[in-house]
Order: C-alpha cells, then structure tokens, then sequence
C-alpha cells in the first residue's frame, strides 16, 4: 500500500473515531433542514415503537411534541395549584390576624384561633393547650398543663420551637383530641412561642395517614405560632 493511501485510510479512521453520536445530534440540530435537502435518507431510518412496529419520523417527531406538551399542561396546572393554595394560606393567615388583633382576653384569642384554623377543609381537628402559668385557668375553649408534663410528651416541639408533623402514637392523640382520637391519623403540633419561650401548643389533626408528614413545609405554621405567642404574651402580662 503506497504511503499516500495509508494517509487517506488514517484521517477516514481518524474521522470515524471523531464522529460520535452527540456531535452527530449537535450538527442536526443547527441544520433543521437536513432531511429535507437528504429525504433519500429517510427511507433507510428506522425507528422502533414501543408496540414493535416502525412508524415514520414524522409521526415519532408528532409524539414528542404531543408529550412534551401534556407535561408542559402538567407543569401548569401544578403552578396554578399553587398559586391557589398561597391564596387560600394568604386568606387564612390574614383573617386570623385580625381576629387575634380584636381579641381581648386569652379565652377570645383561643377561640378565634380553633375557629379560624378549625374551619378548614383539611383540618378535621383542632386543640389548645396552654403552658401552666400564674392566675391562668383553663376554660371550656383550652386546657392548661404543666411545662413538664408537655416537654415529656411533646419533647421535639419544646426542643426545636418548630411545628412537628406526621402520626402520634395513641397516647398523645388521646389527651390532644380525646373524643375524636380515632378520627386523626396525622398531626401537627405547633408551638407557641414569643421571646424564644414556648407558651402553648397547638394541635391540628387530618383524617388522613399523610396529609401531615414530615416532609410538609412548615414555615406558614411556624409563621402562626409566632403571631398567635406575640399576642397571647401581651395577654399574659395584661393579666398579672
């Protein structure tokens, strides 16, 4: 083989290892047109469907469309889902502002509050339970219990000062919800807190095994704690 056809065979070998699949997918993407300047070519492509038989490249390009734009709707009615749902957070967090803003006393804030929060569709549950302090009592609308007892039960929710979701065992349920017990499968349970001191707890419960979990973002629950504990320290310091 003379030297000049030995040079030809090494760059069309030195081609062939350069032409990789990607650059081949790159240049047809920058030359739209190809098949249409080659449609010769298109007699020799095949292209498998799922069913076994070939279909042409312009029903598979038709597919791709088609399912590119089933998850662009999906991608939408997500965003719009949640735009929906910020409204509805909005709406709730907004009411019981003011509600706690013209509540005079500890009894007309928890009572707003359970009514506020209890008149959601996806609240099944709702309980107060107010830390034991000096010349407080409980009433018909919340419990008090001693800072012990509730650091024993609900350890987490002292330790963190953040909302803890997800089951609770049958114990817990019990002297949260007492006579709806068997109705909640999940649970939130939020501190109230003002100057880094927890001062409540309150409780939400769902029928449902996960609507509170424990990948649920809890910054809109935090956020409430923080509010309800600013105005229920003010009530606490009117009432000594």
């Amino acid at each position: 083989m003379s030297s000049e056809a030995s040079a030809i065979e090494r760059e069309t070998k030195q081609a062939d290892d350069d032409l990789t699949a990607d650059r081949v997918a790159e240049y047809l993407r920058a030359n739209p047109e190809f098949f249409l300047q080659h449609d010769e070519i298109l007699a020799d492509l095949s292209l498998p469907h799922e069913s076994g038989k070939a279909i042409s490249l312009l029903e598979r390009q038709v597919n791709i469309l088609r399912e590119r734009g089933i998850e662009a709707r999906q991608k939408l009615n997500n965003l719009l889902q949640n735009a929906r749902n910020n409204d509805q957070l909005f709406d709730t967090t907004r009411n019981l502002i003011l509600a706690l803003l013209r509540a005079e006393n500890i009894d007309e804030l928890v009572r707003e509050t359970l009514d506020q929060l209890g008149n959601q569709d996806n609240i099944d549950a709702c309980a107060f339970i107010l830390v034991e302090h000096e010349d407080v009592e409980g009433s018909a609308g919340f419990r008090v219990a001693s800072p012990n007892k509730l650091k024993q039960d609900f350890n987490d929710v002292f330790r963190l000062r953040r909302t803890h979701c997800g089951p609770l065992d049958e114990r817990q349920l019990e002297y949260l919800f007492k006579e709806k017990q068997d109705l909640i499968r999940s649970t939130a349970v939020c501190p109230i807190v003002s100057n880094s001191e927890t001062l409540a707890l309150l409780a939400l419960g769902n029928r449902s095994d996960n609507y509170f979990n424990i990948h649920l973002d809890t910054l809109f629950l935090d956020f409430i704690g923080h509010v309800i504990g600013a105005v229920l320290y003010r009530q606490l310091i009117a009432d000594r």
